[in-house]
């Protein structure tokens, strides 16, 4: 299915690569995954939305507050689908026909219960990557598919991925960001400040006293009012490019305005050596579906 992905402009990061990351906290690779294979996601992706029940599995995503209730917290374990807020109306229906074009994102635990996503996401094309980059022993946390639909994707605010995906005890997650579609000004493509990195994330989304809810702590960063957006690096890539992001990169993308959806697939690794997973992170896996140790579950998928 995937057997000849890894052979498809992508070998291994060279040094230069891996300097350039380590020194700005971000790095583009462009078009490292066959058109072909990204297909098969959205195609999948089709599927699976096609079969979901959205009216009576209501969950929704705003960017501009932590995320709460079991609902959502579930999804840790599970395939969840989150919502754009305003997309229901007073009697409880999708206001679109296309059910798609009412999501923000699926996830969040894709690539360890859905077959397509399992495949593509264990590859030794992210492994070369992460190798490259100094991962000993990576940890894939979380996945999800990023809708960013035609006049309906909303803007992401500033943030860190830190702040969400949190280890113990370094802090110590990378993003891989994959376009499934070309990503531009105009849909909502991803912008970065260079070296934004180097200023440690302290602003945390965490389990509340309840366990069933959840709260920020630390001090609010309040990047809007410090990070000129104007200033920030444009990160337009195409169908099948990938974006390496530093858990401390503090990034946003924008609304989409156009006519033109802008997908994604995102993918956010731990550190697993000589570290752990925080008890107190918003995602907590339920004890039969465990984390896997993302190198060793490489081999045994053995497609490549």
């Amino acid at each position: 299915m995937f057997r000849f992905l890894c052979k498809f402009n992508f070998k291994q990061m060279t040094k230069s690569q891996a300097d350039f990351y380590h020194a700005n906290g971000y790095l583009v690779l462009p078009n490292i995954i066959n058109h072909q294979e990204i297909d098969k996601l959205l195609q999948r992706t089709n599927d699976l939305v096609e079969k979901a029940d959205l009216v009576n599995n209501q969950m929704f995503f705003d960017t501009k507050n932590a995320p709460r209730g079991m609902s959502f917290l579930d999804t840790a374990s599970k395939i969840g689908y989150l919502l754009e807020l305003g997309m229901v109306d007073e009697k409880g229906q999708i206001k679109v026909k296309d059910k798609k074009l009412a999501l923000n994102k699926i996830g969040h635990a894709m690539h360890d219960l859905d077959p397509v996503f399992e495949r593509f996401s264990y590859n030794n094309i992210f492994k070369a990557i992460l190798k490259g980059v100094g991962y000993i022993d990576p940890i894939l946390a979380q996945t999800m598919v990023i809708f960013k639909n035609q006049k309906f994707g909303t803007a992401v605010d500033m943030h860190t991925d830190n702040t969400y995906i949190i280890s113990e005890p370094k802090l110590s997650c990378i993003g891989l960001w994959i376009a499934l579609e070309d990503a531009t000004k105009t849909n909502g493509c991803m912008f970065a400040f260079p070296k934004s990195h180097l200023t440690p994330t302290s602003y945390f989304n965490v389990l509340d006293e309840t366990r069933r809810n959840t709260k920020m702590i630390g001090k609010n960063p309040e990047y809007n009012k410090h990070f000129d957006p104007s200033k920030a690096e444009c990160l337009e890539v195409s169908k099948g490019s990938v974006i390496l992001l530093h858990g401390d990169l503090v990034h946003f993308s924008g609304h989409n305005n156009s006519s033109q959806s802008r997908h994604a697939y995102t993918l956010h690794f731990i550190e697993g050596h000589n570290n752990n997973w925080s008890k107190q992170a918003w995602l907590q896996r339920i004890p039969e579906l465990p984390f896997q140790k993302y190198y060793q579950r490489v081999s045994e998928i053995n497609t490549f």
